[in-house]
């Protein structure tokens, strides 16, 4: 490891080189810990003068380990700092001697604390974290990516899949969008869930858009994103108001990339009504057809009309015809549709399909093994009729008779001339 002896002056460094120690001498030293692009591993000594540390705004901290006199801290999981003498220095948050900004001054006791640890007595604590320095204070960071899913591009916050978020009011909680994958997708907020994708609008109090460490309007941060370049240091920060209760992130550009995800304020507890699942039979007509019976309708390979938000249960008594639903048609189990859908492939069982609120307009339903029994199922917002089974060619009315299909008779308690009360479902 090189190392470098600093000047009895008081010298200001920004400790870059890789494999190095930096010793200070007699002067009153301020290091400026700056995370590098690539790999690296830096070493302070400096027991003599008044010395400071310092973190400038955006700093990341991903894990801190802490001795009594020591503390090694790692920022975005490739910088290392590690400072003997630890305990000597004084530590200004979101300082920066360069530009003559002055932090929050912490002692390393203080310091260490805001990251609930304490320096032991003997042996080391050590922690994993994701804070960021905003406004001279360590907050939490939620780290945006992007991965293609099978419905799409979607976030991943802190690699999580589109989670809720918990927020405390008058707390700022900052977004880090400057991984490659998010280049294209700025993530804002609304109190509508897909905001503008859904008639809404972004939040405007309480919501800060950063490019290059500048606060800029949401114009110019949505501006700055394309296919094309990565933006530079570009950050959301948002604090909620005790009045917020119910909030959604989405994407500026594209639709349903948050799936259902909330942002839930002060604890609150969002009220969601029952959905009751709509039954709906499915029978074989030999190798040829599928039988379809659903609130007082029935027909043979019909279209099926379902509805986001509410979940549907097919009764499958088809024995040699497993009932497959995919994003294709064709026999065989490939193209699976499987988000919200238990059982799928079954051929004597229950099939629960609970339509998210970002399913495909149109999906498919197949035997595995013969081609003829296959239909189309179309994904809606809401349908206005009611009716899950549309008219097709191979539909069958009721007339009040008991069919007999397959082996299988089938007690039908119904017929057009009376009333038919159809199972009701709730939109969520």
């Amino acid at each position: 490891m090189t190392t470098i002896n600093l000047s009895e002056n008081n010298d200001i460094i920004i400790p870059t080189n890789n494999d190095t120690t930096y010793r200070g001498s007699k002067g009153d030293d301020t290091y400026i810990l700056v995370s590098q692009k690539n790999s690296a591993s830096v070493t302070i000594i400096d027991t003599k003068g008044s010395n400071v540390i310092q973190l400038p705004e955006w700093s990341k901290i991903k894990s801190i380990s802490v001795t009594k006199d020591a503390l090694r801290i790692t920022c975005d999981n490739m910088t290392v700092f590690t400072v003997n003498g630890a305990d000597k220095f004084s530590y200004d948050i979101g300082g920066n001697f360069t530009n003559n900004s002055l932090g929050e001054i912490k002692t390393f006791s203080e310091f260490v604390e805001i990251f609930e640890l304490s320096p032991p007595s003997s042996g080391k604590v050590s922690m994993d974290t994701n804070k960021i320095v905003y406004d001279d204070q360590f907050r939490t960071l939620y780290e945006v990516r992007v991965k293609k899913e099978d419905n799409g591009n979607k976030y991943y916050i802190n690699n999580e899949l589109s989670p809720d978020l918990s927020f405390s009011s008058d707390e700022k909680y900052v977004f880090d969008l400057n991984d490659e994958t998010a280049s294209n997708h700025p993530l804002s907020i609304s109190e509508t869930k897909n905001g503008i994708h859904n008639d809404g609008i972004s939040v405007s109090n309480g919501i800060k858009y950063y490019i290059k460490g500048d606060n800029v309007t949401e114009q110019e941060y949505s501006s700055s994103f394309s296919d094309d370049t990565t933006p530079e240091n570009a950050f959301v920060v948002y604090e909620p108001s005790s009045s917020d209760t119910l909030l959604y992130y989405y994407c500026l550009f594209h639709g349903g990339m948050a799936n259902d995800a909330k942002i839930l304020i002060d604890g609150f507890v969002e009220q969601v009504s029952e959905v009751v699942a709509t039954t709906i039979t499915v029978q074989n007509s030999g190798a040829s057809d599928y039988i379809f019976t659903a609130e007082g309708l029935q027909g043979n390979d019909p279209t099926l009309t379902l509805v986001r938000g509410k979940i549907y249960e097919f009764e499958v008594s088809a024995g040699g015809h497993p009932f497959w639903i995919k994003t294709s048609q064709g026999t065989g189990s490939s193209n699976q549709y499987n988000e919200g859908i238990t059982n799928n492939g079954t051929s004597n069982g229950k099939l629960t399909f609970t339509v998210s609120s970002d399913a495909p307009s149109t999906l498919y339903y197949n035997c595995q093994f013969h081609g003829s029994m296959t239909g189309i199922i179309n994904i809606v917002d809401s349908n206005d009729n009611g009716n899950i089974i549309q008219s097709s060619e191979g539909s069958s009315s009721n007339t009040g008779s008991t069919p007999s299909y397959g082996g299988y008779s089938l007690d039908l308690h119904y017929s057009f001339g009376q009333d038919i009360i159809p199972t009701i479902g709730y939109d969520i």
